[in-house]
């Protein structure tokens, strides 16, 4: 963090998010005195914001210039909430110069989420949004390199742009520590289910985002699994008499229970998650993580077909031919009608080829 000319003016560390279109660097600073507490948004916190944008660094915003009273935003208005289009044509995925609801976790604009961290009701921010210069080729489908329209808004340039964000209220939420295991396996869900419907819509980059979210929520779970609640539980009962069970509340736990995963449906849950982000980085351009995220998936469901595939097209990606061979040959001992692996061992084959065969002229080159 740093101070910049006026004392009053700090600039945080710049950091990597995203949006439909891709990696945009992203970089958060405060021009007014910061609000005293601790109380900032968590993960289900439904947030009233408004974004405008600052055209100069000399303009005065429109959340600076409005003094209109705001009804703070109340506890039973998750309703109000409205999922916004997202789109490769705009970068914050929120419409500007107005108040909107969104709830933390959701994921609708991942760049104004990360900002929300940390603010406080009543603070104004300022952001600003460039493009990320490091950001990988987007794959097609066939693994041919695309390239896709980098605008922050219609009409718009992929210059630097300086928005301003007002958090005016939001309501109580919960950090990952705080959840019970039935709030955090729901959220898991969450983020799977909109994974893979910006998967469908060929928001890559969300999906990924998405997937992510799942993945590092899940981890906490582990040891939280059903078998394991209900093995704690039948012990507890054991030291109980029945006299000090209340019915009402063996019912509730039990409803509790249902809402954990089992240890099956946890493992083949990350085993999913892991599977389907490594086909989002294998279309990113990411070969050496899709090629990790698809060892921890065949690690955990040594049956999940789609988890060999996937590992065995980024061993092929980064140039593993051995391992590529045998991820192949694992999908077809899992299915061996697969059409799909035998033509990728012709293509391992082949490429293993042409590479020893380029390697082989390098050499004679060196010692001629």
């Amino acid at each position: 963090m740093a101070t910049i000319g006026n004392e009053r003016i700090i600039t945080e560390n710049p950091w990597v998010s995203v949006s439909p279109s891709g990696l945009w660097k992203v970089q958060r600073r405060w021009t007014e005195p910061r609000k005293r507490g601790d109380h900032t948004p968590l993960m289900g916190s439904v947030c009233k914001i408004r974004i405008c944008l600052k055209k100069r660094s000399t303009d005065t915003t429109q959340s600076q210039r409005c003094n209109e009273t705001e009804p703070a935003v109340s506890d039973d208005s998750g309703e109000q909430v409205i999922q916004h289009p997202r789109s490769q044509n705009s970068v914050l995925q929120v419409p500007l110069d107005r108040w909107i609801q969104l709830r933390m976790g959701d994921g609708q604009c991942d760049i104004t989420e990360s900002c929300l961290e940390g603010m406080r009701a009543g603070e104004i921010c300022e952001i600003m949004v460039m493009v990320h210069q490091e950001e990988p080729k987007l794959l097609s489908r066939d693994g041919h390199g695309i390239h896709s329209d980098r605008t922050i808004g219609e009409g718009q340039s992929v210059q630097p742009q300086c928005f301003s964000l007002e958090l005016q209220s939001f309501t109580p939420g919960q950090e990952s520590w705080q959840m019970t295991p039935a709030n955090k396996w729901a959220w898991v869900q969450s983020h799977k289910q909109r994974g893979t419907e910006r998967f469908r819509k060929g928001d890559i980059w969300g999906a990924a985002q998405s997937y992510c979210c799942a993945v590092k929520l899940v981890i906490t779970l582990k040891g939280h699994t059903r078998a394991n609640k209900l093995d704690e539980g039948d012990r507890d009962r054991c030291d109980l008499t029945s006299e000090h069970v209340n019915g009402e509340e063996t019912k509730e736990k039990e409803a509790e229970d249902s809402l954990i995963p089992t240890e099956e449906e946890y493992r083949a849950v990350k085993a999913e998650l892991h599977s389907n982000l490594s086909l989002c980085q294998l279309r990113l351009g990411q070969p050496l993580k899709a090629r990790g995220s698809s060892s921890k998936a065949t690690a955990l469901d040594p049956l999940n077909i789609k988890a060999w595939y996937r590992l065995g097209q980024a061993c092929l990606e980064v140039k593993d031919f051995e391992e590529a061979r045998q991820a192949f040959d694992k999908v077809l001992e899992l299915q061996p009608d697969s059409i799909s692996a035998r033509n990728a061992l012709k293509q391992v084959h082949a490429r293993a080829k042409e590479f020893d065969s380029k390697l082989g002229l390098r050499l004679s080159k060196m010692f001629s």
